[in-house]
């Protein structure tokens, strides 16, 4: 709330008052400046490229067998001793993106890719370390050959005339992030509290997780900061989250499991979480099972 308030920004809170504020026509996405990321801006050019993701995403519904198998593959080599970012959420989530994109995505790409989110500042600001870093993924992936999926989808899209020269190098990134950040701090998150709690049903942990807390919206009035924290991890109306199916059945696979693996007990040690104001998530917690 501090961070919100010396930037001058409202928050919203509350379900409800949540809901109708994601719903409403009088806040928009769209800061000015043109953006071409789906994910800052409304109206058509909002619809016409997330229609294009949306494409995308469908292909991947359900979620292929191959991507299953690779899934309950890395859960099914974890050790007896662990961490839940490296060894657990970040190849689950890895493995994820790189079917989404259709590119292999190696450790490096990924260490740019959490270092890009970590270095976002959403609310605007001077800091403009995480955009230069976008912009350098950017370049990266227009630069990689990719078989079928997201990134070719893209580029076949913009070929067609669906997407222009700036929406074909940035949409990429934000496919990429969607598809591996908010992930990535969900499976280590949930995994943290499966060892810790025990089980319970995705739906019900997404919700208590949310791992992106707020989105920002512009009205009348200011920016405002939405919190989806109140039951509404995935949004609401035209911005809500069109992979949230393939993120349900991605964390039912890996926590399934990852239940399984942890089915004799276990001991958490050394949990550090990240600090970043909207992703919420785990930096490391070392997992030890018990023999």
């Amino acid at each position: 709330m501090e961070e919100f308030e010396k930037r001058g920004i409202g928050v919203v809170s509350g379900r409800d008052a949540c809901a109708r504020a994601l719903r409403s026509p009088d806040l928009t996405s769209d800061p000015g400046g043109g953006s071409p990321s789906v994910l800052l801006r409304d109206g058509d050019g909002h619809t016409r490229v997330r229609g294009v993701l949306r494409e995308i995403i469908a292909g991947l519904e359900p979620l292929p067998d191959a991507v299953v198998a690779s899934i309950e593959a890395a859960v099914g080599g974890l050790g007896s001793s662990f961490d839940l970012v490296r060894d657990f959420a970040r190849p689950v989530a890895g493995t994820v993106a790189s079917a989404v994109l259709g590119v292999g995505l190696d450790d490096g790409f990924l260490d740019r890719l959490e270092a890009t989110t970590a270095n976002l500042d959403v609310f605007g600001g001077t800091d403009r370390a995480g955009q230069a870093a976008a912009f350098r993924l950017a370049v990266q992936l227009s630069r990689t050959p990719a078989g079928p999926g997201g990134l070719t989808a893209l580029r076949e899209a913009h070929a067609a005339g669906r997407l222009d020269d700036d929406e074909l190098m940035f949409n990429p990134v934000v496919l990429a992030h969607a598809a591996y950040e908010n992930s990535l701090n969900f499976l280590a998150c949930a995994g943290l509290e499966l060892a810790t709690s025990g089980p319970r049903s995705v739906r019900e942990l997404v919700t208590a997780i949310c791992p992106a807390r707020y989105v920002l919206r512009f009205g009348p009035d200011g920016p405002v900061a939405v919190s989806l924290t109140d039951g509404l991890p995935f949004g609401l109306g035209r911005h809500a989250c069109p992979g949230s199916g393939v993120a349900l059945a991605e964390g039912e696979i890996a926590l399934t499991a990852l239940a399984k693996h942890l089915d004799s007990g276990c001991e958490v040690r050394k949990v550090r979480w990240k600090t970043h104001p909207v992703f919420h998530g785990l930096v490391s917690a070392q997992v030890v099972v018990s023999v």
